[in-house]
């Protein structure tokens, strides 16, 4: 019932969100075309359409990714080896933005039981919101332990926290702060923790930073 409610609202809010990065694509595209038009000039207007036309791609991929909801192909993995390698993937990233990058993982050789695409897609999408939320000479710090039969992954940053009023609704799908968002990022992670016994939980406040709790059970 829930997903069927969110997925009305998505559907609503679709004409809206493929319009703009589409038509803004149509008019560098048909400036192209314009003879008088110089080399860099030319390079520069097909960069920004091939820029607008990968936001389209990547939105059309995240609805899809929502829609799909529950995905199959499970599997057991090692909770600490999926730290490491997201760390891995992170850790560079952050560090070129001038950020500390703490990974820390409690686990031990326990395993989880889901769909790990999906939950490395979940927890990478927190982890990069985060990246983009703080500042140089901040740090993140990713966390994995366990208890009362689930898996809990921490992402903290030391950004510039999020207003208690805008919290409520960062779960909703097209919701976004960010002027290159997609606004489903979140929908999507909140879906894939609990469509594997888990849900997500934040804790903000501004000038503090911020903190979002991934929950997986850890049979799946």
């Amino acid at each position: 019932q829930e997903r069927l409610a969110a997925m009305g609202e998505m559907v609503a809010g679709l004409a809206h969100q493929l319009r703009t990065p589409l038509s803004a694509a149509l008019l560098y595209t048909a400036t192209l075309v314009q003879q008088e038009m110089g080399p860099a000039d030319r390079e520069r207007i097909g960069n920004r359409a091939i820029e607008r036309l990968r936001h389209l791609e990547k939105l059309i991929r995240d609805m899809l990714l929502f829609a799909r909801g529950e995905t199959l192909g499970r599997e057991p993995f090692a909770i600490c080896d999926l730290v490491a390698e997201l760390a891995q993937t992170l850790e560079p990233v952050a560090r070129a933005k001038g950020l500390a990058f703490e990974p820390d993982c409690h686990c031990g050789v326990s395993q989880v039981v889901g769909e790990r695409k999906a939950i490395v897609g979940a927890l990478t999408n927190l982890l990069e919101n985060a990246v983009q939320a703080t500042e140089a000479g901040g740090s993140i710090r990713f966390d994995a332990a366990l208890g009362a039969g689930l898996v809990r992954f921490s992402v903290t940053d030391t950004g510039k926290g999020i207003d208690p009023a805008l919290q409520s609704r960062l779960f909703e799908p097209f919701f976004t702060t960010r002027p290159d968002g997609t606004g489903l990022g979140l929908a999507i992670a909140r879906g894939v923790a609990r469509a594997h016994g888990g849900d997500i939980g934040i804790q903000s406040e501004p000038g503090r930073g911020t903190t979002f709790t991934l929950t997986l059970a850890t049979g799946g």
